[in-house]
């Protein structure tokens, strides 16, 4: 299965007909198992979240076998896996659960999933060094979620159309 995007999978093991799921380079093997995967086009890495049981990540070469709580970050324009011992599931599962996750996000981080489920363009006039934490139902109208972005008095938005401006 090849996938663009991300996706959530609940797989059950089945050694004569293996599951594998493929973003680019990336292959992930289902080795019976609860995990999310992110692989967008416009994103520099595809990640694999395990939430339980096992899965082997491969990309040229290089192999991870994670556990639960574990996350493989693997570089699109690089050779290698990064396994991290730590992921925050909660944030990592939020999409699947009608959320918006950010803990200590950019504002590209914020904007660049603000801009995929609102299908919107989103263009940068001004720096914005503050990080932001928020937790938002993905049912909330765009114009109250960027409300609830301008109440940090950090960032501001001009919106004309389906394009929205980061101004300072």
């Amino acid at each position: 299965m090849t996938i663009t995007g991300e996706a959530y999978f609940e797989v059950a093991r089945n050694d004569r007909m293996p599951f594998i799921v493929q973003q680019g380079g990336t292959l992930v093997q289902v080795l019976g198992t609860h995990f999310n995967m992110n692989g967008y086009d416009n994103e520099p890495s595809v990640k694999t979240t395990l939430l339980e049981g096992a899965v082997r990540v491969t990309k040229d070469g290089a192999t991870g076998l994670l556990k639960p709580g574990q996350q493989a970050v693997a570089i699109k324009t690089g050779h290698d896996i990064q396994v991290l011992n730590d992921a925050d599931i909660e944030e990592v599962m939020a999409w699947k659960n009608g959320q918006f996750m950010f803990k200590d996000a950019t504002i590209e981080t914020v904007m660049q999933e603000v801009a995929r489920w609102y299908d919107v363009e989103v263009v940068y006039d001004a720096r914005i060094s503050k990080h932001f934490i928020a937790d938002i139902p993905r049912t909330v109208p765009l114009s109250q979620v960027l409300k609830l972005l301008e109440l940090t008095d950090q960032v501001h938005f001009k919106i004309e159309g389906r394009k929205i401006t980061i101004i300072q």
